[in-house]
Formats: C-alpha cells, sequence, structure tokens
C-alpha cells in the first residue's frame, strides 16, 4: 500500500511541475533589408512588446586595407517586475563587444596600489635601537 502512494505521489509531481512557456505569437512587425555587401538593417517587434533594432555597416580596418563588419543595436523589453529595460550594444572594429543599459552591472575603478619600498627585507627585519 505504501508503495502505490509513493508512486502516486510520484506521477504528481512529474505531471504537476511547471513547464517552460514556448513563444508561440509571430512578430507584429519585421524589417529585415540587406545590400550585396553583407550591410543590413533589422528592425522587429513582438506580440510582448519587445523591440529589437540592428544595423551592420562594413569598416575600414585601421591599416586602411580591408573592411570589417561592424554592427549596433538595441533591444527593449519588459520584465517580470513590469519595467521597461533598454540595452544598447556595438561592436568595434577590433570585434570587441559593447553593451550598456541601467540594469547591466558598471565597470569599477581599480584603487592605486601603493608602491613597495626598495628596501631588502634584512633591513625591514632588524629591530630598531
Amino acid at each position: 500500500m505504501k508503495i502505490i502512494v509513493v508512486l502516486c505521489a510520484c506521477v504528481l509531481a512529474v505531471y504537476g511541475a511547471p513547464t517552460e512557456e514556448k513563444r508561440s505569437l509571430p512578430a507584429v512587425e519585421h524589417t529585415d533589408e540587406r545590400d550585396e555587401l553583407g550591410q543590413y538593417t533589422l528592425r522587429y517587434v513582438t506580440a510582448e512588446g519587445t523591440i529589437v533594432v540592428e544595423r551592420g555597416r562594413l569598416v575600414d580596418t585601421a591599416d586602411g586595407k580591408d573592411k570589417v563588419l561592424t554592427y549596433e543595436g538595441s533591444f527593449t523589453f519588459v520584465g517580470d517586475d513590469g519595467k521597461t529595460y533598454t540595452t544598447k550594444y556595438k561592436s568595434d572594429v577590433n570585434g570587441a563587444y559593447h553593451a550598456e543599459g541601467d540594469h547591466l552591472p558598471k565597470s569599477v575603478e581599480a584603487e592605486p596600489v601603493p608602491e613597495v619600498s626598495e628596501t631588502p627585507k634584512e633591513e625591514v627585519m632588524q629591530p630598531s635601537a
């Protein structure tokens, strides 16, 4: 009898567990334009209110001998707390990714490290008279 009760409890726990909601609504607005060089502009808005805007363009490298596709854009969404969050991002010619937004952590300034004296250990260890 105990085994039946335990099995029923396990079955109920499995079927009662929350499942991930899958997004089934299509974008309410979508624009995607590209040229023959690979440059592009993209914008879409979802039914939930998320807005994504991105632009990719070719930029000369530092030496001017080549081109690199860089991108910049932003996305805005409403969080579970009801607040609207916006993240702006971009890449540079070197491929570094930069993101900023009020909700993202900020970098901290490191405190200066005090200079270390060049006094040998033997002199430091000797008691003063």
